[in-house]
């Protein structure tokens, strides 16, 4: 689709004739499984932490009825609520008080966007243009559906019609379905372990790589745990590592063995041997097949320098960074003499040296950021904590209270 503008602002945005923002191609939903919890979907059974994942399939997503309810339909700041706080839909009775913007040339993205449903928005508001230009750009649709249970804590999505599309901080689509040309935005103080745990429960690969890096570099703004974060990520042998590559949603599940990708079952055979399940000669004969699936056979000792060592420290103070070990081999090491009461809340009952490199890597990082956050709890003072609204409804409030008021 073409448009006339004035002023190209970045690879896709701009500003049209009338002063309004046209951002185009614009990601605003996927397929794949998506999170919520059972005060979202109270007719689905959840599981044990109260939680359900949800699967949006291609034939679904992408037919034609789905795509046309959101061809011209309304943007948002934030998703509009009630006075009991549940989401609304835009009618033409509110639309006037919610409206910034439109949706239109809605369609399906094609190569490493084919999992991906695309559209342009153009937003007419000068308040969500600035909310925008400060970083207000990941987006989130409202719509209606249906759910089935297909198991506990598991269903499925189908009969959707979209109503709205929604300007938010963090989208429950991850960082994939945003505006291009994104800047870092400021982020709540608990926001990197929840969302690499929402991206490890959905499989959501792209955002579980870019949570890694980032909190390598401090951009998700990790450091500083609030008290009381309770983070229970289950690294279970069973449950193996999404794909580096961009995936459409995840690993499927079923009794199916066409359903799980090869790399997932070559891994997952491996896996199981670990566990004990085959002979040694077994394992010797699957090895010498597949090679070292993860490189840490290839690893060379040396000693801990740089990030690992940084991490190692806030995991367990005073440990001697001078001994040489491979470096995964260093990280298991760390991770089993830490308190285990910090390591299980991310790794839950499974057994670290049975655990593969990937996951090593990630429970690594995850344990390191509760670390820190539990180093620096020992200073605060008693008047400062109670100020700094931990719980969950108050950092969602901080969150709502600071883009309302801009």
């Amino acid at each position: 689709m073409k448009y006339l503008f004035n002023t190209r602002l970045g690879e896709t945005r701009y500003r049209l004739g009338d002063g309004s923002l046209l951002c185009k191609d614009v990601p605003i939903a996927r397929i794949g499984s998506q999170l919520y919890s059972d005060l979202d979907l109270p007719k689905i059974k959840p599981d044990a932490d109260g939680e359900i994942v949800v699967d949006r399939t291609a034939d679904e997503v992408f037919s034609a009825e789905t795509l046309a309810s959101f061809e011209g339909m309304t943007v948002t700041i934030l998703h509009p609520e009630d006075d009991a706080g549940n989401i609304m839909f835009v009618d033409p009775a509110n639309w006037r008080e919610l409206a910034v913007g439109h949706v239109q040339n809605v369609r399906r993205g094609t190569g490493q966007q084919s999992d991906l449903m695309i559209a342009d928005l153009i937003i007419k508001d000068d308040e969500a243009i600035e909310y925008i230009e400060n970083g207000l750009r990941e987006v989130s649709c409202g719509y209606d559906a249906e759910y089935e249970q297909t198991a506990i804590g598991k269903a499925k999505q189908y009969q959707i019609t979209g109503n709205h599309v929604a300007l938010v901080p963090n989208g429950r689509a991850g960082s994939r379905c945003a505006i291009g040309d994104r800047n870092t935005m400021a982020t709540t103080k608990n926001n990197l372990l929840t969302r690499i745990k929402r991206a490890w429960k959905t499989g959501d690969a792209d955002t579980m790589n870019e949570l890694l890096e980032s909190s390598q570099t401090g951009d998700e703004g990790g450091g500083d745990l609030p008290q009381g974060v309770n983070l229970n990520i289950n690294l279970a042998p069973q449950h193996p590592t999404p794909s580096a590559e961009p995936e459409m949603g995840g690993l499927k599940t079923g009794d199916n063995d066409e359903q799980v990708p090869a790399w997932a079952q070559a891994l997952i055979a491996r896996l199981d041997k670990l566990e004990g399940k085959t002979t040694d000669s077994d394992d010797k004969d699957e090895k010498d097949k597949t090679g070292d699936a993860d490189g840490e056979d290839k690893e060379e000792a040396t000693t801990a320098t740089g990030d690992s060592a940084y991490r190692a420290e806030l995991i367990l103070p005073g440990i001697d960074l001078n001994q040489k070990m491979k470096p995964t081999a260093f990280k298991r090491h760390v991770l089993t003499s830490a308190d285990q009461a910090l390591v299980r809340q991310i790794v839950g009952d499974a057994a670290i040296k049975q655990l593969p490199k990937a996951h090593i890597d990630m429970a690594f990082t995850a344990v390191s950021e509760l670390a820190k956050g539990r180093n620096t709890q020992a200073t605060r003072t008693a008047d400062s904590a109670s100020k700094a609204g931990t719980s969950n409804a108050d950092l969602n409030q901080q969150n709502k209270d600071f883009w309302s008021k801009r």
